[in-house]
């Protein structure tokens, strides 16, 4: 079984920069996703390059926290606040389902795009994509986003996450056409996404084999020997606890997956 394991947040902060790069160096990760507009993008840059990652950094698309880098979508009352900063997500009707005005399509389409720039003019190919707080999974948004993408040649996005048992009916079906969309677009990489404790759950119960799968984790920081996540669970612990679950565990990155099935 082929398994990527995603860091988020990478530019955000230096404690999580440093997590991030803790999480390298034990080989719990094989990739991370830098946001353009984070606090410490440009040492996390830098420090991607020293450390000969660059070709293992994606973009972490940032829509909905601190100040967009281009000043249309400042403008934009579905995106951002009267000072001009992004809203934070949430999970309203409207955000979800209605139509983006002409002006708010070009305007989002500019900030998607001065994101990928602004990474790629500092050394960074862009393997891969997924966002803050997923809001690229918002159908309205994510369309968008996957025709900026192709047309950027970034060739994989994120799915929204397919294995877990706490899901509703109305979540499964939401979430199974939006990756069928992923696939049609051409932007699939792997057959699952979650998190570790999603494939820990399943494999204690001596679950299938998935094909190929995306985990995602945020390193905040390490403490007495521990890498811990931002959900509250040790990333060491979690990391040590699949592998001896699954003795054929592949670490991988996007690119050197097969879709199975």
């Amino acid at each position: 079984m082929k398994i990527i394991i995603n860091a988020d947040d990478f530019g955000m902060s230096s404690t999580t920069d440093d997590a991030i790069l803790q999480t390298f160096s034990i080989g719990a990760l094989t990739s991370t996703t830098i946001v353009a507009n984070g606090s410490t993008f440009e040492a996390a840059c830098q420090r991607a390059h020293e450390e000969r990652l660059q070709n293992q950094v994606g973009l972490h698309i940032n829509l909905n926290d601190g100040l967009p880098l281009t000043d249309a979508i400042r403008k934009s009352p579905r995106f951002c606040d009267e000072h001009g900063f992004f809203r934070p997500r949430t999970h309203s009707l409207p955000r979800l389902f209605l139509p983006l005005s002409a002006d708010d399509k070009k305007a989002l389409a500019t900030e998607i795009r001065a994101q990928i720039h602004r990474c790629r003019q500092h050394g960074l190919p862009l393997s891969h994509a997924d966002s803050h707080n997923h809001v690229h999974t918002e159908i309205i948004v994510g369309t968008l986003i996957m025709d900026v993408l192709k047309e950027e040649s970034i060739p994989f996005l994120r799915l929204t996450r397919n294995i877990g048992s706490d899901m509703s009916t109305a979540k499964k079906v939401y979430k199974y056409l939006y990756n069928s969309l992923l696939s049609s677009k051409g932007l699939r990489g792997v057959n699952y996404f979650g998190e570790f404790e999603d494939m820990i759950a399943i494999y204690r119960n001596g679950g299938p084999k998935l094909g190929s799968v995306e985990i995602m984790c945020h390193p905040i920081d390490t403490k007495n020997g521990q890498i811990n996540d931002l959900c509250g669970a040790s990333i060491t612990q979690q990391f040590q606890e699949l592998a001896a679950l699954i003795p054929e565990m592949e670490l991988t990155t996007y690119g050197q997956t097969k879709l199975a099935g």
